[in-house]
C-alpha cells in the first residue's frame, strides 16, 4: 500500500514537474518564425538591396526615355570702330538666344535630338537692313552608329544586366529568409529540448533528494549502514551539479532564440515558453526527386546562373566596344528671319513672323 502511494506522489511530481510554468504563455514556433522575418535587421538589409537592384533598373531605363533642355543665353558687346557704316564711335551689338530642345537614344542605337532656336541681334550698324533682327530655326539631329554601339543587345546590355542584378538581389533576399528561418527552427527546438531536459533533471534531483531523506530516516531507526545514506548524498549532489549545468544550457539556448527573433519593434510576452511541435510525417519525395528540387529551386544557384548570364551579356558588350567609330549622321534645318527694316524688306515683321517666313534649309 505505501509503495502504491509512492509510486503516485512519484507520478503527481513529474506531472507538476514537466507542466509548464504557470502565467507563461507559449511562443509557437510559427510565431517565432513571423517575429524573426519581420523584424530581422539582416533581412531587412537584404530587402534593402533589392530595393537598390530595382532603381539600378529604373536608371537605365531612363536612358532611353525623352529628354527636355531649356537654354536662355543673353550678351552685350561694345567695340571702338572707325567704320563710316557706323554713326557712333563704339559698336553696340546685343544678342539673345533660347534654343529649346527635345532628345531621345533608342535601343538600336539611333540618336535624335529636335531643336527650336529664337535669336535677336540689334547692332548700330547701317549696313544691316533689319534693326534688330530675329532668327528662328527648327533643326532634327540623327545620329546612327554603324559598328560600335549598333544593335538592341549592346544599347540595352547595361539594363539586361541591371535586371540580373534585381533577380540575383531577390533570390538573395530569399536565400537569406531561408537561412535565417532554418537558424530560427533550430534555436526553437534546442530551447525546447534544454527546457524539457531541465525539468528532467530536476526531478531526478528531487527523487535523489526523496531517497536520500528515506535513507537518513531508515539510518536514524537502525535499518540501513551509513553507506547508503552517504550513497544518496552522493547521487544528490551529482544530480544537482547536472541540473545547474543543464539550466546553464537553457540559459544560452534562450539568448541564442532571442537574438534572431528579438530586433527592432518585435514585442514578446514578459513571461513566455516554448514548446516541441508534433511530429510530423517525413516528406513523400524520394533522394532523387529532392536532387532535382535543390538542382533547380535553391537560391544560392538561381544567383550563380544569373552571374553567368550578366558576364556573358557584359562579355558581348565588350566585344563591341573593341569596334571603331563609324556613325552616319544626318541634319534637317528650316529656318525664318523677320525684324524691323530699316528699308523695304520681304523680312519686315515681328518675332512671330520669324517662325513662319521661310529663309532656307
Amino acid at each position: 500500500m505505501n509503495t502504491r502511494k509512492a509510486m503516485i506522489a512519484t507520478i503527481l511530481l513529474a506531472a507538476t514537474l514537466l507542466a509548464p510554468p504557470v502565467g507563461a504563455e507559449t511562443l509557437s514556433l510559427r510565431e517565432a518564425l513571423v517575429l524573426g522575418m519581420s523584424h530581422n535587421f539582416d533581412l531587412q538589409v537584404a530587402s534593402l538591396d533589392v530595393e537598390r537592384a530595382a532603381a539600378g533598373v529604373t536608371s537605365e531605363q531612363g536612358r532611353f526615355d525623352v529628354t527636355a533642355e531649356l537654354g536662355i543665353n543673353a550678351s552685350r558687346t561694345e567695340w571702338p570702330t572707325a567704320s563710316a557704316l557706323v554713326s557712333r564711335d563704339i559698336l553696340v551689338t546685343e544678342q539673345g538666344q533660347v534654343e529649346a530642345a527635345l532628345s531621345k537614344q533608342f535601343a538600336t542605337g539611333l540618336e535624335t535630338r529636335l531643336s527650336l532656336i529664337g535669336e535677336r541681334n540689334d547692332a548700330d550698324s547701317q549696313a544691316d537692313r533689319l534693326d534688330p533682327a530675329y532668327r528662328s530655326a527648327l533643326v532634327l539631329d540623327l545620329t546612327q552608329p554603324l559598328l560600335k554601339d549598333l544593335g538592341i543587345d549592346i544599347n540595352t546590355a547595361n539594363l539586361e544586366v541591371a535586371r540580373t542584378r534585381r533577380q540575383q538581389a531577390a533570390y538573395g533576399y530569399l536565400a537569406r529568409a531561408q537561412e535565417l528561418a532554418g537558424e530560427i527552427e533550430q534555436a526553437y527546438l534546442d530551447l525546447a529540448q534544454t527546457e524539457a531536459e531541465y525539468r528532467f533533471r530536476r526531478l531526478s534531483r528531487d527523487l535523489a533528494q526523496e531517497l536520500l531523506d528515506g535513507n537518513q530516516r531508515k539510518f536514524d531507526a537502525g535499518l540501513v549502514p551509513i553507506t547508503e545514506v552517504n550513497e544518496a548524498r552522493t547521487a544528490v549532489a551529482g544530480r544537482e551539479t547536472s541540473m545547474l549545468l543543464s539550466r546553464q544550457q537553457v540559459t544560452l539556448a534562450r539568448n541564442r532564440l532571442l537574438e534572431l527573433i528579438r530586433q527592432g519593434e518585435t514585442q514578446l510576452p514578459a513571461a513566455w515558453q516554448v514548446t516541441l511541435p508534433e511530429d510530423l510525417p517525413p516528406p513523400a519525395a524520394s533522394l532523387e526527386e529532392a536532387l532535382a528540387t535543390g538542382l533547380r529551386q535553391r537560391p544560392d544557384l538561381q544567383q550563380a546562373r544569373l552571374e553567368l548570364t550578366a558576364r556573358k551579356i557584359a562579355l558581348v558588350y565588350a566585344d563591341n566596344q573593341r569596334l571603331p567609330r563609324l556613325d552616319l549622321e544626318a541634319s534637317l534645318s528650316v529656318n525664318g528671319l523677320a525684324g524691323d527694316a530699316e528699308d523695304a524688306s520681304p523680312y519686315d515683321g515681328s518675332w512671330q513672323d520669324a517662325l513662319g517666313a521661310d529663309g532656307s534649309s
